[in-house]
């Protein structure tokens, strides 16, 4: 399956290569490569050799003359240091304005490398490649990149469009089934957000995606991607609600991953931070019991271990209050009056946000 998209956002084009065992894409798109001199390929220390030959082949050398940097391996390597380093490196190698990175890996690299690429000589091209089922249905798409602080996800960053945005499949070749099931929780989220059309093809493929079919992995990734991309070319710098519904279940999924310290895997944290908002959706009135189980079944489908969280109420109101989408409130949440329909709330009462903690984390 190769599928070659852009979607207009004004006049410019966000462009992605979205299928499985896609051709060398610097002859797909020659006006992104053209003039570059050189190009550097980032991604994790720990990355399989397989990744790395892969992302290799779809940006082979030609006249480009290639560098490699790895990052250090898990979410630890999303700050400012490891970005100073990063963009230390370019420096003394002579990267310039008509330079590229390419970020290939999960979630971290390309936040990271995306990061790097906006303020290294104010902006130079880059291109993202997420490798994991996560980073290709959410992470590693959008232009939103950054780096942590203080404990806080995502504190310092940009807006910056990659000048191509690349899910190939084949890379979750070789991922283990808790790596795919960690993914999933974003997936369920479109499940939850999104159209119908988009809900139907993530519940037809939801277990064979679990269990590794190929097929069934390439067919959400693509109608996640696509969603994603066309949500993003309608407000870029969220600036107008549309993107923050791909907020949902975030909230108290950052604040769960924060309480457990590396223990809860990204994609796990947002399950259960789903599960929350959905409880609070229902026990605020929006939502509909029966709508609720629906959409709650979908988390109980990812059959998630238990979470690693200690049960701090206390603390997981200190971080809610403190993420970035609060604007000013106590606490400010995304949440679903009904399958695709989301509605912002603010400054919800303890006692129905605690009751929703005890259920997201049982």
């Amino acid at each position: 399956m190769k599928n070659f998209s852009s979607t207009i956002r004004d006049q410019r084009l966000i462009q992605a290569a979205l299928g499985r065992g896609l051709p060398p894409l610097t002859g797909e798109f020659p006006a992104i490569f053209a003039g570059v001199d050189k190009v550097c390929l980032v991604t994790g220390s720990d990355a399989p050799a397989s990744l790395r030959a892969r992302a290799t082949a779809l940006f082979p050398e030609g006249g480009q003359p290639h560098s490699y940097y790895w990052l250090p391996p898990s979410e630890k390597a999303k700050t400012l240091n490891e970005a100073a380093k990063l963009c230390a490196f370019l420096f003394s190698r002579g990267f310039s304005r008509n330079s590229l990175i390419v970020a290939a890996g999960g979630g971290t690299v390309t936040d990271l490398a995306g990061f790097a690429a906006s303020i290294y000589m104010r902006g130079i091209k880059w291109v993202s490649v997420p490798t994991s089922f996560l980073g290709q249905i959410d992470a590693g798409l959008g232009g939103k990149t950054a780096v942590n602080l203080g404990g806080a996800k995502n504190m310092l960053g940009t807006f910056y469009q990659p000048a191509l945005s690349v899910c190939d499949t084949a890379f979750l070749d070789s991922l283990p089934h808790a790596e795919l099931r960690s993914g999933a929780g974003e997936l369920v989220k479109y499940a939850m957000i999104g159209p119908a059309g988009l809900r139907r093809t993530i519940t037809k493929n939801l277990s064979h995606a679990l269990s590794g079919d190929k097929s069934a992995l390439t067919s959400c990734v693509a109608a996640c991607a696509e969603f994603k991309l066309a949500v993003v070319a309608g407000d870029e710098r969220d600036e107008r609600g549309m993107r923050e519904t791909l907020n949902f279940g975030h909230t108290a999924g950052h604040a769960f991953e924060a309480m457990a310290e590396g223990r809860l895997p990204h994609g796990e944290a947002v399950a259960r931070g789903l599960r929350f908002a959905l409880i609070v959706s229902r026990d605020a009135g929006l939502l509909k019991p029966a709508d609720f189980k629906k959409m709650d079944a979908l988390v109980d489908a990812l059959h998630l271990p238990p979470a690693k969280v200690r049960a701090d109420f206390r603390r997981f109101l200190s971080l809610v209050s403190m993420d970035k989408k609060a604007r000013g409130a106590g606490n400010r949440f995304i949440l679903l009056r009904a399958p695709g329909r989301t509605a912002a709330a603010r400054d919800i009462k303890d006692s129905l946000l605690k009751k929703a903690f005890e259920g997201a984390l049982k």
